[in-house]
């Protein structure tokens, strides 16, 4: 009787994964769709580039950091609970996103401690100072 309890939440925690993993990608397509319909190309000074090409290059880098580490990873059987493991395809896909993940998350990470160290509205004065 207990396992049964514990197969009953492993089919809801699926299904929740299966609902947040919808949700990611309407949220991640919804807001390139957004990017790329309400920027403008036109660039605000000489030094920037157009936000456009920021967007697409976002997609593009998301797109093949997905690729390469899909396709480096590790396709080696696991033994998990007694049970073998060795479909090729679903291995190095898992591990892919695995590695993706942490990428992103390591991006993102040094993303925030440079937008809250102030470094670029120090450039920024300095860059008007000396014009």
């Amino acid at each position: 009787m207990g396992n049964l309890g514990g197969y009953l939440l492993a089919e809801v925690m699926l299904w929740l994964m299966y609902a947040m993993l919808v949700v990611a990608l309407v949220a991640a397509v919804g807001s390139a769709v957004r990017s790329f319909r309400y920027r403008s190309d036109s660039i605000a000074s000489s030094n920037r580039v157009p936000r456009k090409w920021i967007a697409w290059g976002v997609v593009a880098f998301t797109v093949v950091l997905l690729l390469v580490t899909c396709l480096a990873g590790s396709s080696q059987p696991l033994i998990i609970n007694g049970i073998s493991y060795t479909n090729r395809f679903w291995l190095k896909t898992t591990d892919g996103l695995i590695v993706s993940s942490l990428i992103l998350i390591l991006i993102a990470a040094c993303g925030v401690v440079y937008g809250v160290s102030g470094v670029n509205r120090k450039i920024e004065m300095r860059n008007e100072k000396l014009r």
